[in-house]
Formats: structure tokens, sequence, C-alpha cells
């Protein structure tokens, strides 16, 4: 089974409608920490690596899990976990950072 199938890539559009609709999804920001303390989008959760495996038994496996990054990238494979320890509503934000706090400004 390929895991590119088991996460969905959505816009930094997408993201902040899911993120109003549903209270129980979670925004991880994967991009390094000096990065996520300068800036961050609000309510967002810096994700490392080292703290990948705590996040991976807290959540339940079907509340949505929205990642990004700097670009879209680092966040597929971070999703792709995810999506491998069988949590079933994964994203990866298309643009990243960038893109979603473009939209959030409504543009």
């Amino acid at each position: 089974m390929s895991t590119s199938s088991s996460f969905r890539r959505i816009s930094a559009t997408e993201a902040l409608q899911l993120l109003c609709r549903e209270p129980t999804a979670r925004l991880f920001d994967v991009r390094d920490l000096q990065s996520y303390r300068s800036a961050h989008v609000d309510g967002a959760i810096h994700l490392a690596e080292d703290r990948l495996p705590v996040w991976l038994g807290r959540l339940p496996k079907d509340d949505p899990v929205i990642i990004y990054c700097y670009h879209g990238n680092a966040s597929q494979t971070y999703a792709a976990t995810f999506a491998d320890f069988r949590h079933t509503r994964v994203f990866s934000v298309d643009g990243g950072h960038e893109a979603l706090v473009a939209a959030a400004a409504g543009g």
C-alpha cells in the first residue's frame, strides 16, 4: 500500500475551512523551532521529530490532523507517518506557512 494515498494534500484555504468546521482538528507546524517562534499560524503546535511518537499515541485516530511546513514538502512526510499509524483524516497543506498566512489574510 502506498502512503501517498493515505493522506490528502489540501490548499491553505481548505485547511482554514477545516479548522473552522472541526473543533477537534489539530494544526501542526513542522518547520524548525526558530521559524515557529518567529511566526506561526494561530493555534498551531510545533512538531519536531522527537515529539512525533507522543502525538501519534495521544491523538484520536479519527481527529483531523493538518500539517504545514515551509512550502508543503516536509509536511507530506509527517502526514504519511500519521497515516501509517492509522490516523484516518490527515492533511498536508500545499504552499506551507506562507500560503496559510496569505489565506488567513484573505489573499
